[in-house]
């Protein structure tokens, strides 16, 4: 299901850049049936060729895997189908009276350079210097690797920690290995969405596009990385969550990032021992994120720890400012039941764990930068999502670090980019703006001592 999930939105995703690329590399053929990318590539390699075809209408859809010794994939929604074909075999499809066009399947360019770019994040690097400086970010996730340049351990990921140990059920202390350079050794999951908060992009430094080409948003930001197991369960949440709370001095935590979750659609239950891990530490003044979660395009299929009312809920976004078909959605009208922002989350390339699966999914193939198959991976979900609004958080403490918890997710909400067709519960009060969130952070009066010498209220 992973596997099959992935696949279709990279297909949409990348033919949805392929369309964006047409119209700027070159112009359109008379017919508009054939893709200049496409073109190009068959006047200079030999097929077949990956390609999507487009139909005027989801009743032809099939009619590409009658041709012989094809094999087509065929999209759930869209009317089109993917396959690999010879040149003769495009020359034949393109002539179909039903087919609308016809294009390469490009690889994606959706990354973490892309998301800082569409939201301004780039711009308040270069123009303002907000980086991340001084502000700490908790990866409770698969762990992280330390090993990874982008991530280094001592320097960027500054504690990495990985949890062993069932809370006593079975006579066994929790365990908390410190200081370890690599946590994350089966998953990916977790390096991954380090990267999208605070990779350096060091692996990426000379790229001919930026210095850093695949950095974070964050870049300057600390990590902490939380290794709770690689299909993590309540109980190693939870001592994620306490080793936070008893170290948050210690190193300075001001956000926790949560790519996990469960009980999509459930009723908030305020007395779940993870809503009331996550309560503590928003009382305590760190910034509690957790993904939306990938169950959409139905409603009311939100991550149960994702509503309460004092995390930010974070959904998945796709290059376009749309919302991503896989990201939940939630309640029309409920209180609680929506996401508050959307983020890119389609397709985003971050740090890649060396000998782990997930990344193999997607693999970063750059003819110009061949070694970044081994340090970048490319993959989709609210997880991706969650990451880069943690970072972007940590910009917003940059540039104000008087800021409380319920301030940042405010302004985050205010400046955000509105998304005309999506309704409150889909997507919360719209698109990221990354600039447009500094720049309010910055002449905001902080109240954080008001709100660590108060109580709040749901």
């Amino acid at each position: 299901m992973i596997v099959r999930h992935f696949c279709r939105f990279f297909l949409a995703a990348a033919t949805l850049l392929a369309m964006a690329l047409a119209m700027v590399m070159a112009p359109a053929r008379a017919d508009g049936l054939l893709d200049p990318l496409l073109e190009l590539r068959i006047a200079s390699l030999d097929g077949p060729h990956e390609v999507i075809v487009t139909f005027e209408d989801r009743s032809a859809v099939t009619s590409l895997a009658d041709l012989p010794g094809v094999d087509a994939i065929e999209l759930n929604v869209l009317p089109m189908a993917a396959a690999r074909l010879t040149e003769a075999q495009i020359e034949t499809v393109r002539q179909w009276d039903n087919v609308k066009s016809v294009y390469y399947n490009a690889p994606l360019e959706y990354s973490n350079y892309t998301s800082g770019e569409i939201t301004g994040g780039h711009y308040v690097h270069d123009n303002y210097g907000y980086k991340g400086e001084g502000v700490t970010v908790a990866v409770l996730d698969s762990g992280v690797d330390g090993l990874h340049p982008d991530l280094a351990f001592g320097s960027k990921t500054i504690q990495n920690v990985k949890i062993v140990g069932d809370l006593g059920l079975l006579g066994l202390d929790p365990i908390y290995l410190e200081n370890l350079p690599n946590t994350d050794t089966s998953s990916g999951h977790g390096t991954h969405v380090a990267g999208t908060v605070a990779g350096t992009g060091a692996a990426s430094a000379n790229d001919e596009r930026r210095a850093n080409y695949h950095a974070g948003i964050a870049p300057e930001a600390s990590i902490v990385g939380i290794g709770a197991g690689e299909a993590i369960a309540i109980l190693y949440a939870l001592e994620g969550f306490d080793y936070v709370l008893a170290n948050q001095d210690r190193y300075g935590i001001d956000v926790i990032t949560n790519s996990w979750g469960g009980g999509d659609g459930a009723t908030f239950d305020p007395n779940n021992p993870i809503n009331i891990a996550s309560r503590a530490a928003y009382e305590s003044g760190i910034v509690v994120l957790f993904a939306a979660s990938n169950s959409g395009p139905a409603e009311n299929t939100l991550n149960q720890y994702a509503i309460a009312p004092w995390v930010i809920n974070v959904a998945a976004g796709t290059p376009t400012k749309t919302l991503a078909d896989f990201s939940s959605r939630g309640v029309a009208g409920d209180p609680i039941k929506h996401p508050d922002i959307t983020a890119p989350g389609s397709g985003i390339i971050s740090a890649r764990a060396a000998n782990t699966p997930l990344p193999i999914l997607g693999p970063v193939l750059d003819p110009a930068h061949p070694t970044y198959h081994l340090y970048y991976a490319s993959m989709s979900g609210t997880s991706m999502a969650t990451p880069f609004v943690a970072g972007t958080v940590a910009l917003l403490l940059d540039a104000n670090p008087a800021l409380s918890p319920d301030q940042i997710e405010d302004i985050i909400a205010a400046t955000a980019e509105p998304m005309p067709g999506y309704a409150f519960h889909e997507v919360g009060a719209g698109y990221i703006d990354v600039r447009a969130a500094v720049e309010m952070a910055e002449t905001t009066p902080g109240e954080m001592a008001q709100f660590l010498s108060g109580s709040t209220e749901w």
